[in-house]
C-alpha cells in the first residue's frame, strides 16, 4: 500500500554502516544522571518553578524505565506525600480549580494530609500537571485512594470549551491539542469519562487536521509532530481511530510521518531531526500499527549518538543533556525494544505494568 513511499534516508551503504557499529546504551550513566536529578535540580531549572512536577514525572518514568524504582535510596512515600502537597481540593466557589498544580510557588502550606483545604482565587490545577501527577503516583505504587476524583471530573466539564478543546487552567490560559490529550488520559486513568464531551473532542481534532493529513496545535496551524501524537493519543483513547478512515486520512497521515526521518526524526518539515521526536512521531506510527515503515537502525544510530558522557540524552548531537529528550529518546528506545528498559505503553507514556492498575475504560 506504501510502496510509492521514498525510502528515508540512510538505507543503503549509510545504514549498512549503522548496522555494522556496535552501537552501546549506556544504562549505568542514565542511572546516574536520573538519581542526581531527583536529589538537586541543576540551577539551569530554576526558571521551571511552575513546572517542578513535570520534571518529576519525566525523572521518576525514566527512572521506572530503567528499571530503578524499586531501589531503597528513592525515597517513594516522601515524593507521593510531596505531589499530594500539590492537589488543589474542591472548595466553596472553587469547584472549576480542582487538580494539581505545577509547584509550591503558589496556593497552600505544604500540607499532603490536609483536614480542611482553604480555596484561593490563584490557586488553581493546570491540567497538564493532573496528567502528570496521576501518572507519577501511579509509578510509584500509590493508589490514587487520596486523589479528589470527583471533583477533578467536575473541573475538566469547566475546561473544555465550546470548539471541543481544554484550556490548561480555569482562569483562562492556551488551548490546543495538549491539553485535549491531557484531559483525555485523566479520564482513562481515573475510570470517568463524564468530564469530557468525546463527540466535541473528536470534531476539534478533525478540524486541526492540516492539508498534508498531520495534526495542528489549533485549527488552521501548521501540522506538528507533536499535536498529531496527542490527537492520535486521544482518538485511541476515546475508541474513536476510525475518525482517521474518512477521506484517506489515514493514509496521508501515515505518509506524513515517514517523511519526517531523516535520519532521526524532524518534528514539522525543513526542521532538524530531534530526539523527542522520535517519540512523538514514532509514538504515532506504533499507535497505528506502521512502526516498521521506517528505518530504525538510523533512527536508533541518531538517538544512541545524543547520549552524553554525563548520562542522559540531548536534543541534538552534542548537546548538554535536558530532562525532557531523555525521557522521550528513552521512550522510543522501549517502544523499539531495546532490551535494556522495560516496555513502554505508548498510549499513556508510563511504563506498561502500570497500567494495570486502570480498567479498561476507553471512550
Amino acid at each position: 500500500r506504501y510502496s510509492d513511499l521514498p525510502p528515508p534516508p540512510h538505507t543503503t551503504h549509510d545504514s549498512q554502516r549503522i548496522r555494522d557499529e556496535t552501537m552501546k546504551f549506556e544504562r549505568a550513566l542514565h542511572i546516574r544522571y536520573f538519581n542526581h536529578i531527583l536529589r538537586s535540580l541543576p540551577r539551569q531549572y530554576s526558571t521551571q518553578d511552575q513546572n517542578r512536577l513535570t520534571l518529576l514525572h519525566f525523572t521518576i518514568h525514566s527512572l521506572d524505565l530503567l528499571g530503578e524504582l524499586s531501589n531503597e535510596s528513592i525515597n517513594r512515600s516522601e515524593i507521593i506525600s510531596w505531589i499530594y502537597s500539590l492537589q488543589t481540593l474542591s472548595s466553596p466557589g472553587f469547584e472549576e480549580n480542582v487538580g494539581f498544580k505545577g509547584g509550591s510557588y503558589l496556593g497552600n502550606r505544604y500540607d499532603p494530609f490536609p483536614d480542611h483545604y482553604d480555596g484561593r482565587r490563584n490557586d488553581y490545577g493546570h491540567i497538564a500537571m493532573t496528567y502528570t501527577a496521576l501518572a507519577t503516583l501511579v509509578a510509584l505504587g500509590d493508589d490514587l485512594s487520596r486523589v479528589d476524583k470527583v471533583g477533578i471530573t467536575n473541573s475538566l466539564k469547566h475546561l473544555q470549551l465550546g470548539d471541543g478543546s481544554f484550556r490548561c487552567t480555569y482562569p483562562g490560559s492556551e488551548n490546543d491539542m495538549r491539553f485535549l490529550y491531557c484531559a483525555c488520559a485523566i479520564s482513562h486513568m481515573l475510570s470517568d469519562w463524564t468530564g469530557v464531551d468525546k463527540s466535541r473532542a473528536v470534531s476539534f481534532i478533525k478540524s486541526c487536521r492540516s492539508y498534508e493529513g498531520s495534526i495542528g496545535m489549533n485549527p488552521g496551524q501548521e501540522g506538528h509532530g507533536g499535536s498529531t501524537f496527542c490527537g492520535v493519543a486521544s482518538l485511541v483513547l476515546m475508541n474513536r481511530l476510525d475518525v482517521l478512515d474518512d477521506e484517506d486520512w489515514r493514509d496521508e497521515l501515515i505518509r506524513w510521518c515517514v517523511s519526517r526521518q531523516i535520519g532521526g526524526m524532524q518534528g514539522r518539515p525543513n526542521k532538524v531531526e530531534d530526539t523527542c521526536y522520535s517519540y512523538w512521531v514514532g509514538g504515532t506510527l506504533a499507535l497505528l500499527g506502521e512502526e516498521d515503515l521506517i528505518d530504525r537502525d538510523a533512527l536508533r544510530h541518531f538517538v544512541y549518538s545524543c547520549q552524553t558522557r554525563m548520562g542522559g540524552f540531548g536534543k541534538v548531537v552534542r548537546a548538554f543533556p535536558d530532562l525532557l529528550h531523555s525521557f522521550y529518546s528513552m521512550a522510543w528506545l522501549s517502544l523499539e525494544g531495546t532490551e535494556e528498559l522495560r516496555e513502554l505503553d505508548c498510549v499513556l507514556g508510563i511504563c506498561k505494568d502500570r497500567t494495570t492498575f486502570f480498567p479498561n475504560t476507553n471512550g
